[in-house]
C-alpha cells in the first residue's frame, strides 16, 4: 500500500518533470515569472482543496470509479470515459514532447519514433508493477533537488541579479494566462494520481498528500525558474529548451563541463515516471470501468495506440505550438471544471456524508467481481 508520504513525493515528481513546458510562462511574463509561480502555487493549493474534500467524502475512490458513485451508471460511465481518454491524451503529448526533447537537443539523427518505441516500452515495463512505481519517488526528489541546487551554485558566477528588474510592468492578463498555464499544465495535473487512491493506507489523506506534493514540487519548480532567469535574462525568448539551455552555461575550468548530459538523464527519467503514471492512470481506469482484474492485459495493445497516435497527433511544428496555446483550456475541463461538477453533485445527492454510499458501491463492486483487486494493483502475482 502506498503511504501519504510516497504520494506526496510522487506528486512533486510528477511536476518536475513537466519543467521542460514551462517557456510559455516565459513568453508571458519573461522576468517576473517567478511571480507567476508563486501565484500559482497558492491557486493550486485552493483546487487541492477540492480534490481533498472528494478524496474525503469518497475515500478509496479513483475518478472513474467516483463518477459512477456520484453521477450514477450511465453518466458516471460517460464522464469515466472521457477522464480515460484525458488520461491516454496525456500519454501521447507527454511522449511526443520527450522525443522533440531528446532528437532536438540530445542525439539528433535519431527518428523520433525509436525514442517512442524504447519510452513505451520502459514505461509499459514500469506500468506492470503497478503502485510500486511510486515507492521510490522519494529517492528521485531528492537527487533532483539536490541536482537543482548545485545548478544553482554552479551558475553564481553567470547570474546577474538585474534580470529580474523590472518588476510587475506586464499587463494583468500577461500574469493571468502565465498563472493559468501553470496550473493546467504542471500543477493540477497532479490530479491523476487519484487513480492511486484505492491503492493507499490512508484514501482519505489523498488531498493532504497532493497539496503536499505541490508544496516540495511548486518549490523546485520556483528554483529552475529563478535560475532559468537569474542566468540566460532575455536569452529566454530564444530558446526553445531555457532549463536546459541555462545547464549548457555551466563551465568551471576544464573539468566541469557538458553537464547538461546528466540533466538531460534525469530529465527523461522523470518524463518516464510522469508518462508511466498517467498510462497506469488510463488503464486502470479501463479495468475498472470494464469491471476487469488484470489491467496488464491492456498493456500490450494499447502501447501500440500510443506509437500509432505519437506519431501522427501533430504533422508540424506549427500545430505543435498551437496546441500548447489551447492545452490549458483543454486541460481545465478536466482538472478544475469536472472536480467542481463532481463535489457539487456529491452534495446535492448525498449531503454531508455521502461515505455510506461510497461504502456500498466498493461493496457492489467486490459482490460482483468488479475493480481491481488488491493483489493485481499492486502488481504482485
Amino acid at each position: 500500500m502506498l503511504s501519504v508520504k510516497q504520494l506526496s513525493f510522487a506528486s512533486a515528481l510528477f511536476i518536475v518533470a513537466s519543467s521542460l513546458l514551462i517557456k510559455s510562462v516565459y513568453m508571458f511574463t519573461f522576468q517576473d515569472s517567478w511571480i507567476s509561480v508563486l501565484a500559482a502555487i497558492l491557486v493550486a493549493l485552493l483546487i487541492i482543496g477540492i480534490y481533498g474534500m472528494l478524496g474525503r467524502r469518497h475515500p478509496g475512490l479513483c475518478p472513474v470509479n467516483m463518477s459512477e458513485a456520484i453521477f450514477g451508471k450511465v453518466l458516471g460511465k460517460f464522464i469515466a470515459v472521457l477522464y480515460i481518454f484525458f488520461f491516454l491524451s496525456l500519454v501521447v503529448l507527454n511522449l511526443e514532447d520527450t522525443g522533440s526533447f531528446v532528437t532536438s537537443s540530445i542525439l539528433p539523427k535519431t527518428p523520433e519514433a525509436v525514442v517512442y518505441v524504447l519510452m513505451i516500452v520502459v514505461c509499459a515495463m514500469t506500468v506492470s508493477k503497478g503502485h510500486k512505481m511510486c515507492m521510490y519517488s522519494t529517492m528521485m526528489v531528492i537527487l533532483v533537488g539536490s541536482i537543482l541546487v548545485s545548478n544553482m551554485f554552479l551558475l553564481a558566477n553567470k547570474a546577474d541579479f538585474k534580470n529580474f528588474l523590472p518588476i510587475l510592468v506586464h499587463p494583468p492578463k500577461n500574469y493571468a494566462l502565465a498563472v493559468h498555464g501553470l496550473l493546467m499544465l504542471p500543477l493540477c495535473e497532479i490530479f491523476v494520481l487519484m487513480m492511486f487512491a484505492p491503492d493507499m493506507d490512508k484514501p482519505e489523506a489523498i488531498g493532504s498528500a497532493l497539496r503536499a506534493g505541490i508544496l516540495i514540487g511548486g518549490f523546485l519548480l520556483f528554483i529552475i525558474v529563478v535560475r532559468d532567469i537569474a542566468a540566460m535574462g532575455g536569452y529566454l525568448q530564444f530558446t526553445n529548451n531555457p532549463t536546459f539551455s541555462a545547464i549548457r552555461l555551466i563551465e568551471i575550468g576544464d573539468f566541469l563541463t557538458r553537464l547538461e548530459i546528466l540533466y538531460a538523464s534525469i530529465l527523461i527519467t522523470t518524463f518516464t515516471f510522469k508518462i508511466s503514471v498517467c498510462f497506469y492512470a488510463a488503464i486502470a481506469g479501463m479495468a475498472r470501468l470494464l469491471r476487469i482484474d488484470n489491467y496488464r492485459i491492456f498493456i500490450g495493445v494499447i502501447s501500440i495506440l500510443i506509437i500509432v497516435a505519437t506519431r501522427g497527433i501533430f504533422e508540424s511544428t506549427f500545430e505543435h505550438n498551437e496546441w500548447k496555446r489551447s492545452a490549458p483550456a483543454y486541460s481545465a475541463v478536466f482538472l478544475i471544471l469536472l472536480p467542481i461538477l463532481m463535489l457539487l453533485v456529491s452534495f446535492v445527492r448525498f449531503g454531508k456524508n455521502p461515505k455510506k454510499q461510497t461504502a456500498s458501491q466498493k461493496g457492489s463492486e467486490n459482490e460482483e467481481n468488479t475493480g481491481l483487486k488488491p493483489d493485481m494493483a499492486s502488481g504482485e502475482t
